[in-house]
């Protein structure tokens, strides 16, 4: 995935509203993010809280940044992966 691992590369392959708008250094986290969600190995994969509670942060405020991710009720959601 060199387009979502190289900086400089990625700014060609967003939209440029999102890319205008959003501070670069969170640009890159979000791709960080994104590639290990597509990793081959399942199991590589994070889990979709974690994936939450890595990109919740990063939200500007104004497109409801303030969102609280709550852990699920249930043990058994936990384990999904993205």
């Amino acid at each position: 995935m060199p387009q979502l691992t190289e900086r400089t590369k990625l700014p060609n392959i967003v939209d440029p509203v999102i890319r205008d708008t959003m501070d670069p250094k969170h640009l890159y986290q979000v791709a960080a993010v994104a590639v290990l969600c597509v990793q081959p190995e399942p199991s590589y994969r994070p889990l979709i809280t974690d994936v939450l509670h890595s990109l919740v942060p990063l939200v500007p405020v104004e497109l409801g940044g303030t969102l609280r991710v709550a852990e699920p009720p249930s043990p058994n959601l936990k384990h999904s992966a993205c």
